[in-house]
């Protein structure tokens, strides 16, 4: 009774004003300026303004349909303010929706060729197709616009403040106004400007940003609603010159067409405002934006009242805005129907959302399915959309769904002042029926790391869902090899690891970030050494150590972390216990007092941890941790020399995994250290990393070269690195100085283009 009593008061209110003064009001476009937008409606409402009609572009859209659908200003801000609106125009995902389970590791490409065999052309990929990955804004306009969508009936003029806004089509180079259909497709398409956002196709036509040729829609407003008086906000310019530097002024004049910015005096108000240093996406200034525009709409509000005459009563706007609210349906999902994918496809995906087709699914359910799909390699995007049915108050989910090409060819690696020069090609087959097929086969061509890896993945979508790799890897690090890059010399090195191995990896999701595996595989090892620091290269032989191994590994694994390298947001971690069994075999060099092979058996058990975490502080400053610990029951090898090259590696920095250096290796140690970073943009940051070592029983060596241990927690190592680090689309440039505490003053300079990422190995 108490409901329907409001809402026949509302409906009272309503019918007794229908023929008083009507007010429209119009926002224009400008990126983040259009903030400013959120103040004029703050004082127009703070002054019982009435606002009748809403029309807008790009911003002014976005703007303008949170007002038509029973936002107040105060709820825009906290909107406009928070997290999830910066995943907007950031692409990022939260933490609890990285779906670790489907990840692969990492690879250092900077571009990719995708073939598809129904579709014979090359089709390169060396940039995103947006600057704004539309990962998130794809599915948050379901959540954001899709209930008032519902209420209203796809019918504009049945929000809670009649709505329009329009977009381009470039085609054929004119306006689009949408009055109905999907609210947040509408807002979506105004928005779209070139390179930044990416358009979406809606009736088989790509809708740009409105601004391309209607920035203030003013000819919309006295079309469509034919107010008394229009409000208008202006916070854009007509292209001027574009300055040589400034790409975005130069897109913005091949794109935008001249817009004209006014109202006659008879038909409103406009308020026009001028920016010098604002950006398109500086979204965090709102609150000196939004006193721009409160400020000078208060200043002009005798000139307003003495236009309009009329009030509203700000207890009965927020009564209506309310029972509004309370009309709007809940996203309670139930259908799912799917474009784009086949009916093998369908199953698969189907299965991410909900176990069976008679139970219903929420929103979170649907987040979480969404990104899931994601996070593999076989879908590059989805496009969700809800359908309410007013017989059952569910939702139909609508994807359209754009599977990647069956192959692609990467290209990558890294390029630096240092040896750590790499080549990288990867060729890849992936494909989506019942349940996804992936095959990899990759190489890593440099003058100290060089791999050839093959590996075979299948995901299975059971009720709890399984993954299997098969990998199958050569691997051989060089240590201080002499020659010039990719060279073919047979100069030998002082050290060098060749490793070859066979996997099988079993998988399964553990929360929601992270994942458990379970592997076995046998693997030969044959490291290169010299014993002696005196050598004579065109005669002496290194000696060799030979294992062969078998062995098992349990691991829960995860990351989150927003970058393949240098990473400022997120976490990694992983908890690892292996055994191995196996024969090592010894056969000695020229240089070597031994002049028999022997051999011996080897068998230990180990459990590492790794953890690193980055903690936001401010937005200039990141404050980031890293520990790590290992402990093995691993024997001695044959000599001192064997023994620290199969002992385990403390590196927890680019430059110091291709670095040999006994003074970080160790079968049992403890590690740690800070990663302080000051962001200087969102392209540049100042990293400093410092870290101790100290190992639990440090391996030393006795006068016959063997290997003994000393006096538990009798060294402590240390290392420390600062680096400016530029991170692009495509990869990351980092100029860096470090020093380690041993060898005794050991500095290192250099300068890095690429990433640098290693493939599998065989012992974790």
């Amino acid at each position: 009774m108490k409901k329907f009593f409001v809402s026949f008061f509302c409906l009272f209110i309503g019918i007794f004003t229908t023929q008083a003064q009507k007010v429209g009001l119009v926002l224009s476009g400008g990126g983040a300026k259009g903030l400013t937008h959120i103040g004029i409606i703050r004082a127009l409402e703070e002054n019982n303004i009435p606002i009748d009609y809403i029309t807008g572009t790009s911003m002014g859209a976005i703007i303008g349909a949170l007002y038509a659908m029973g936002y107040s200003p105060d709820e825009m801000e906290d909107l406009l303010r928070s997290e999830e609106f910066k995943r907007w125009y950031s692409g990022q995902v939260e933490e609890n929706y990285i779906y670790y389970f489907k990840k692969n590791l990492p690879t250092p490409e900077f571009f990719n060729i995708h073939l598809s065999l129904k579709d014979p052309n090359l089709k390169p990929r060396f940039f995103p197709t947006s600057v704004v990955n539309p990962i998130q804004m794809n599915l948050v306009f379901i959540d954001l616009f899709g209930r008032s969508t519902a209420a209203s009936g796809g019918d504009f003029d049945n929000l809670f403040i009649p709505f329009r806004c329009v977009a381009s089509d470039v085609y054929n180079k004119k306006q689009i106004v949408f009055r109905k259909g999907d609210l947040g497709d509408a807002v979506r398409a105004s928005m779209s400007f070139p390179f930044v956002f990416k358009p979406i196709k809606i009736d088989g036509v790509l809708a740009y940003d409105g601004g391309i040729y209607n920035n203030f829609p003013t000819d919309v407003m006295r079309d469509d609603f034919k107010p008394d008086i229009i409000i208008g906000s202006v916070v854009a310019k007509n292209p001027t010159k574009p300055d040589e530097n400034d790409l975005m002024s130069q897109i913005e004049n091949m794109v935008m067409q001249k817009t004209d910015y006014s109202i006659p005096d008879s038909a409103g108000i406009v308020m026009t405002f001028k920016y010098e240093d604002v950006n398109l996406l500086d979204f965090q200034r709102i609150d000196e934006l939004e006193s721009i525009g409160y400020n000078r709409t208060i200043s002009l509000m005798d000139s307003i009242k003495g236009r309009i005459h009329r009030r509203v009563n700000a207890d009965n706007v927020r009564l209506r805005r309310l029972v509004y609210k309370s009309n709007c349906p809940e996203l309670r999902f139930k259908d799912i129907y799917i474009e784009g994918a086949n009916n093998q496809q369908q199953v698969y995906i189907k299965k991410e959302f909900h176990e069976s087709d008679d139970k219903t699914f929420d929103y979170e359910d649907l987040k979480r399915g969404y990104f899931r799909l994601l996070s593999g390699n076989q879908i590059s995007e989805i496009i969700p959309h809800a359908i309410f049915n007013s017989n059952d108050n569910t939702y139909d989910l609508h994807l359209n769904v754009k599977m990647k090409n069956n192959f692609s060819i990467a290209v990558g690696g890294n390029v630096s002042t240092t040896n750590s020069n790499q080549i990288y090609l990867g060729l890849s087959y992936k494909n989506l029926n019942y349940y996804s097929k992936e095959l990899t086969f990759d190489t890593h061509i440099g003058k100290i790391y060089n791999n050839l890896q093959l590996m075979a993945k299948v995901d299975f979508p059971t009720t709890v869902p399984t993954s299997y790799r098969f990998i199958a890897s050569i691997s051989t690090f060089d240590y201080f090899k002499e020659g010039k890059l990719f060279s073919s010399s047979d100069n030998p090195a002082f050290n060098s690891k060749e490793e070859r191995f066979v996997k099988l990896k079993m998988a399964l999701p553990f929360l929601s970030s992270k994942r458990a595996e379970f592997g076995i595989g046998m693997a030969n090892f044959e490291d290169r050494y010299y014993q002696t620091s005196t050598i004579n290269f065109n005669e002496d032989k290194t000696d060799r150590s030979v294992y062969h191994l078998y062995g098992g590994s349990i691991s829960f694994n995860g990351s989150t972390l927003d970058a393949r390298q240098y990473a400022t947001q997120g976490y990694r971690e992983a908890l690892i216990a292996q055994i191995y069994t196996g024969r090592e075999i010894f056969h000695p060099g020229v240089t070597s007092e031994s002049k028999t092979a022997t051999s011996q058996n080897q068998s230990w058990l180990q459990l590492s941890y790794m953890r690193e975490r980055y903690h936001k502080i401010s937005s200039k400053f990141t404050f980031g941790w890293y520990v790590d610990g290992l402990l093995s029951s691993k024997n001695f090898s044959e000599n001192y020399a064997a023994t620290m090259l199969q002992a385990g590696e403390f590196a927890p920095t680019s430059h110091s995994k291709l670095t040999y250096n006994d003074a970080f290796r160790a079968n049992q140690y403890l590690a740690g250290g800070i990663r302080p970073i000051y962001h200087l943009s969102d392209l540049f940051h100042i990293r400093a990393e410092f870290y101790g070592f100290l190992p639990v029983f440090p391996i030393k060596e006795n006068s016959i070269n063997k290997a003994y241990y000393g006096k538990s927690f009798s060294e402590f190592e240390y290392l420390g690195e600062v680096s400016l680090v530029c991170k692009l689309p495509f990869g990351a440039i980092s100029a860096y100085v470090n020093h380690y505490s041993s060898p005794s003053k050991e500095w290192n300079v250099g300068l890095t283009l690429g990433w640098q990422l290693f493939n599998y190995r065989f012992i974790e």
